[in-house]
C-alpha cells in the first residue's frame, strides 16, 4: 500500500522517467516519453521541406528517413530517440529501409533461415533467438534480412532459434562465435541467463545489439545497445489508460516468458502507478503464443469472472487466444485492452464486434527497431561510439481513432511494419 500511496503523489507531478508528457485529446490517448531528452521543437528544426529528416553523414551512413516512412512506423514523424546519436542512428536504420532490394532473395532467405547476398561482401551477420516462432520474431526475421541487404559488404545471413532450450540457446552463441560472424542482433528471451553468452561474443570484438527492449544489465559493457521503447513508460502509460478508462476493479497482466525482459519491465512499471481502487489480480506468462493465452485467460475467467482490463504485449495473442476463451466461457468481451503491438487481426476482431463497452489501446509493434540496432552494430564496426541505449518516445493509440485494422495486410501482420506489403503478402499468403 506504501507503494501505491507513493504511486499517487507522482501522478500529481511529473513522473520519473526523464519527462513524461500525458496528453488526452478528444478520445486519442497519448504519452510520449523524453527520457533522452531534447524536445520535438529541436528535431523539427531537422525537418527539411523536401519531405526528408536529415541530421547529416556519418560512418557510411545517411542520417536521413522521409517524413513518410517515419510516420509509417511510429506514428508521428516526430517520435524519435532524443538524444543525437541515438537519433542519427534511428534515421540512418529506418532511413535504409528505402532502399530497393531483391525481394525474391529476401523471401528464400527467410524461408531458409539465412542465406548468401551474392555481393561477395566479406561480413557474416547473424540474428540469433531464444525463441523465433511465432508471428512476431518472424516479420522481425524479415525486417533483419532486408535490413543486411541493403549492405553490399554484407556477403551472408546467419539465422538461429534455440525454440526456448536453454542449452541450445548457447550452443547457438558459440556455433556463431565459431564461424566468425561480425555482429549478432538479439531478444534475449532468457534475460540476464543470457549474459555469458553475450559477453563471450563481446569480447571476441562481435557487437551485439538487442531491439524490442531486450535490456540485460550493462548495455554499453556486456553488450553493445539495446533498442526500443522504455518499457518502464511503456507501464505507466498502460496504466494511464486503466486510470482512466477501468477507474476501480479487477484487471490482469499477461507476457510472454517467464523472467523475460519486455514483460517485466512494463509490468514492474504499470502496478505502482496504478490507482488503489485497481487491483492486480493476475500476472501470468503465455509465451507469446496464442493457444496459452486462451488457456491463461480462461483460467483467469474462472476464478475472476469480473475482470475489466487486460495489459498485454501480444495483440494478436489477444484476438486469437483471449477472445476465444471469452466465447467458450459465454461472456461478452466487455473489457480494456492495453497492448504493445498492432497486429492488424486484433483490429480487424474490434472493428467486426462492434462492441462500445470494448477499449483498445496500442503501441507500434517495434519490428522495426530490429533494423535500428543492425545499423547501430554496422556503425560500431567502422568506429562510431554507440550508445548505451537507443531510447524511442511512446505514444499510445486509441482503436477508435487510429484503425489498425489496415486493408490489405496480413491479419498476422503488424501495419507498421517496413516490410513491403507484397512481400508481407507472400510470407503469409492467407
Amino acid at each position: 500500500m506504501e507503494g501505491r500511496k507513493e504511486s499517487a503523489v507522482s501522478r500529481r507531478r511529473p513522473l520519473a522517467v526523464g519527462v513524461l508528457t500525458l496528453a488526452l485529446l478528444g478520445t486519442m490517448l497519448a504519452l510520449v516519453s523524453t527520457s533522452s531528452g531534447g524536445t520535438d521543437t529541436q528535431q523539427a528544426s531537422a525537418q527539411k521541406p523536401s519531405g526528408v529528416i536529415s541530421t547529416g553523414k556519418g560512418f557510411g551512413e545517411v542520417y536521413a528517413a522521409k517524413k513518410s516512412t517515419l510516420k509509417h512506423t511510429l506514428f508521428k514523424a516526430t517520435l524519435l530517440p532524443k538524444a543525437k546519436m541515438a537519433r542519427n542512428i534511428a534515421l540512418a536504420g529506418l532511413g535504409r529501409s528505402e532502399k530497393k532490394v531483391n525481394e525474391a532473395l529476401a523471401l528464400r532467405c527467410w524461408k531458409n533461415n539465412g542465406c548468401t547476398t551474392g555481393t561477395k561482401g566479406k561480413l557474416t551477420v547473424a540474428y540469433i533467438e531464444q525463441f523465433g516462432e511465432n508471428v512476431y520474431r518472424q516479420m522481425s526475421k524479415m525486417e533483419f534480412i532486408l535490413q543486411a541487404l541493403t549492405y553490399p559488404e554484407v556477403g551472408r545471413i546467419i539465422y538461429s532459434s534455440a525454440r526456448v532450450d536453454f542449452n541450445k540457446a548457447f550452443a547457438d552463441w558459440d556455433a556463431a562465435i565459431a564461424q566468425g560472424v561480425d555482429l549478432i542482433v538479439t531478444y534475449p528471451d532468457f534475460g540476464d541467463a543470457m549474459i555469458p553468452a553475450m559477453k563471450k561474443a563481446t569480447d571476441a570484438g562481435i557487437p551485439v545489439a538487442t531491439y524490442a527492449w531486450g535490456y540485460v544489465s550493462d548495455p554499453g559493457k556486456n553488450y553493445l545497445t539495446v533498442v526500443g521503447e522504455d518499457t518502464c513508460a511503456l507501464g505507466k502509460t498502460y496504466a494511464y489508460v486503466m486510470n482512466n478508462q477501468v477507474k476501480s476493479g479487477k484487471i490482469a497482466f499477461l507476457g510472454g516468458f517467464a523472467g523475460n525482459p519486455l514483460s517485466e519491465g512494463w509490468q514492474k512499471c504499470e502496478a505502482p502507478a496504478l490507482r488503489p481502487s485497481i487491483d492486480v489480480v493476475a500476472k501470468e506468462p503465455t509465451d507469446w503464443n496464442p493457444s496459452k493465452v486462451q488457456q491463461v485467460v480462461a483460467g483467469i475467467l474462472a476464478k475472476d469472472p469480473d475482470i475489466k482490463g487486460w495489459s498485454y504485449e501480444y495483440g494478436l495473442g489477444m484476438a486469437q487466444g483471449a477472445y476465444a476463451a471469452y466465447r467458450a466461457a459465454g461472456k461478452p468481451f466487455n473489457t480494456v485492452l492495453t497492448l504493445r503491438t498492432d497486429d492488424v487481426g486484433m483490429g480487424c476482431l474490434f472493428n467486426q464486434l462492434k462492441n462500445p463497452n470494448l477499449q483498445m489501446y496500442y503501441y507500434t509493434s517495434g519490428n522495426t527497431q530490429i533494423r535500428v540496432a543492425f545499423t547501430a552494430a554496422m556503425m560500431k564496426l567502422k568506429g562510431a561510439k554507440i550508445p548505451p541505449q537507443i531510447v524511442f518516445p511512446i505514444q499510445l493509440q486509441n482503436q477508435r481513432v487510429r484503425d489498425s485494422c489496415v486493408k490489405g495486410y496480413p491479419q498476422e501482420a503488424s501495419a507498421t511494419s517496413l516490410i513491403p506489403l507484397s512481400l508481407l503478402k507472400k510470407m503469409y499468403p492467407s
